[in-house]
């Protein structure tokens, strides 16, 4: 996947957009689910991701609430660490419904998780945009936040790193799970890190 360097997140929709289409755990069908993410040298990553969903179920209002009950979109992303890919095996996921509620942690496994703190959710920008028959989500990933969870981690152009993008409701009425990379698990599982796929910042 090339995230594409551009110049501020106005340019963001310019990049080739990925998609939410790995229908995973009995999943038939999903709205079409897409998205753009993009790189500001010396800023960080801009996301935006679009789910052409009409009237999605939207209850969680609270930063940190358990939004993946809701219709949700998810990014999950793991930087290098002294050149290992894997690092210490710490990986990031934010978690965003229709309100624009926003579930954000870091570490190194499903469980035990640590939340980010109240300035670095606000760093973090996020919004939700609904309309009559979609809505999208726009988050802002500092260079600073990642740095601090990490050390210093020099991103650029020929960095490399892994994600992967989610649509999900864990809601029995709605239940369905879809992923952008592959996800080889018998069980719904998205903090997979091993099923994340490669990323290099770069130009078109």
């Amino acid at each position: 996947m090339l995230v594409e360097v551009i110049g501020s997140k106005r340019e963001l929709e310019n990049v080739e957009p990925f998609r939410v289409e790995q229908l995973l755990w009995g999943t038939e069908s999903i709205p079409e689910t897409y998205g753009y993410l993009g790189f500001v040298p010396d800023e960080g990553f801009y996301l935006k991701m679009v789910c052409e969903e009409k009237d999605p179920l939207r209850t969680y209002v609270n930063v940190l609430d358990p939004v993946y009950k809701d219709s949700a979109m998810e990014a999950f992303f793991q930087f290098e660490t002294n050149g290992d890919v894997q690092g210490d095996g710490v990986y990031l996921n934010f978690e965003v419904n229709a309100n624009g509620a926003l579930l954000a942690e870091h570490g190194s496994g499903r469980t035990y998780r640590t939340f980010f703190a109240k300035e670095e959710l606000e760093a973090f920008a996020c919004s939700a945009r609904l309309e009559e028959e979609r809505w999208s989500i726009s988050l802002h990933i500092p260079l600073r936040i990642l740095d601090g969870v990490y050390g210093p981690l020099h991103l650029g152009r020929g960095s490399r790193f892994t994600c992967n993008f989610y649509k999900i409701s864990e809601s029995e009425e709605i239940e369905h799970y879809a992923s952008c990379f592959p996800i080889r698990s018998e069980i719904p599982n998205f903090h997979m890190p091993e099923y994340f796929g490669e990323a290099v910042i770069g130009e078109r």
